[in-house]
């Protein structure tokens, strides 16, 4: 029997992953602490996320390391100097790309708590050879250098920026992870399919398309849909016949309520309450994502093919043949 361990929940970045750490006796913490943790890089400053619990349900991932002290007032000023120096390093690994013409872009940079190592994130749409630049950035930094490439959602998570909605992007902001995201989803809520609007920074497809998927999901599964006859509460037997004694003409799911047409013409509206309906509390906005498969790329509009000047035009050969052509009977 495996006896559960006290362990800390930590973020290394405001919204990064989560992070599990044996205790190692650091119990006087709360949410929003610092503290130094080591790990198999070396020492590290994370945030505390969740206080020390030995409950099964928090321990998702096994203990990444464990807890060294509470962040003390040298620590803090450790950090804010090296957030200071994350900008110069950034600074100075742009302008190395830029002198060595190569076609990516610098993104951020990242110091190691002790100074063992300089994580530099960039984005790139080619396969480049950074050999070359990884040992200049070694002997000018002193230290040992990782290049971490990033994807279009994880470059505007790092990068930062605010949404159409005015707030903050919620990959900067809160979300720890990404999920899949379809075209699919929108069309469940019935959004316009407007390229322009289910874009994010990023270029991909919003990840709010997910937030209210479930309860539009579970609201038009119970609700009777577009086109479906029913019998009302107050039909009585005998009087409507046997299809139903009303049509439904539209939903709406935020306000969970029906517009129907009843059997002589008259429009009238009934809530999910009226028509004996309930709904179940959704738990989490991630659950039956994975039904959705691959995240999708919003597709670009193909421009028309011009041919040059003085350049004869290209006929298109139709496939198959054609009528009463060579090779059939008269």
């Amino acid at each position: 029997m495996i006896t559960p361990r006290p362990v800390i929940g930590a973020r290394f970045m405001k919204a990064g992953r989560m992070y599990f750490f044996d205790t190692g006796g650091v119990d006087d913490v709360s949410v929003g602490d610092f503290v130094i943790v080591k790990t198999d890089l070396g020492e590290d400053a994370a945030r505390v996320a969740i206080l020390p619990t030995d409950s099964p349900l928090a321990q998702v991932d096994l203990p990444l390391g464990t807890v060294v002290r509470k962040a003390t007032g040298a620590d803090l000023f450790s950090m804010n100097k090296h957030k200071r120096m994350e900008e110069d390093a950034t600074s100075a690994a742009a302008e190395m790309v830029r002198t060595r013409r190569l076609p990516l872009k610098i993104l951020g940079a990242d110091w190691q708590f002790d100074g063992s190592s300089l994580v530099f994130f960039y984005a790139s749409d080619e396969r480049v050879d950074l050999a070359e630049l990884n040992a200049a950035l070694a002997s000018h930094f002193g230290t040992r250098i990782e290049m971490r490439k990033m994807g279009a959602r994880d470059e505007t998570k790092v990068m930062t920026g605010v949404g159409t909605c005015g707030r903050e992007l919620c990959c900067s902001s809160w979300l720890d992870k990404f999920s899949n995201i379809s075209i699919r989803m929108a069309k469940e809520q019935d959004l316009p399919l407007n390229q322009a609007k289910l874009t994010g920074v990023c270029g991909r497809l919003k990840c709010c398309l997910i937030y209210e998927l479930e309860m539009y999901q579970e609201v038009k599964g119970r609700l009777p849909k577009v086109g479906e006859s029913f019998h009302i509460p107050s039909c009585e037997g005998g009087k409507c016949g046997t299809s139903g004694c009303a049509m439904t003409q539209s939903v709406n799911v935020p306000k969970e309520r029906i517009t129907v047409t009843l059997a002589d013409g008259a429009r009238t509206q009934f809530t999910a309450a009226e028509l004996g309906v309930s709904f179940q509390a959704i738990p989490a906005h991630t659950k039956g994502v994975g039904t959705y498969g691959s995240d999708e790329v919003p597709k670009q509009e193909r421009p028309t093919p011009v041919s040059a000047e003085g350049e004869p035009r290209r006929r298109r050969r139709r496939r198959g043949r054609r009528r009463g052509g060579r090779g059939q009977s008269p």
